[in-house]
């Protein structure tokens, strides 16, 4: 395994990485597309960008931090409160490769205003609106 900050051009990962891995997201960094006229970079769970990675089931869309965030964060919805204060709980990844890992977000990262939230029912593959989620500051 290979440990500390690791920088692959765009992503920046700060947990153990094993070579596996490391191919995957390397693959997945070659074949980024560059038509992108704004941020290109988002948050992910750690969950879902590791060698068992857990589906996308909860995102949603927040002010963008910096001219090369889009604003997405995209969760498993098995984070706890705890796993989310711990430093290697979000990676940053080009929101190309996560709608790679789930084409299903596609239309919705398109049509997606600040403050939107998406969840994916249990057992199912739809997409519904959340009303009802606050977005952390």
């Amino acid at each position: 395994m290979i440990w500390g900050a690791i920088s692959f051009g765009l992503l920046i990962i700060r947990r153990p990485l094993s070579i596996g891995t490391l191919r995957l997201i390397d693959g997945m960094l070659n074949e980024i597309r560059t038509d992108a006229t704004a941020g290109h970079l988002c948050l992910a769970s750690s969950l879902i960008l590791n060698e068992s990675p857990l589906p996308i089931r909860f995102f949603y869309k927040e002010d963008p931090q910096h001219a090369n965030d889009t604003g997405f964060r995209f969760y498993s919805g098995h984070e706890t409160d705890e796993f989310l204060l711990e430093d290697n709980a979000a990676c940053v990844a080009p929101l190309d490769c996560m709608e790679r890992l789930d084409p299903s977000i596609c239309e919705l990262v398109k049509q997606s205003q600040v403050g939107s939230v998406w969840e994916r029912l249990p057992n199912s593959n739809h997409w519904v609106p959340v009303h009802d989620y606050q977005i952390p500051d």
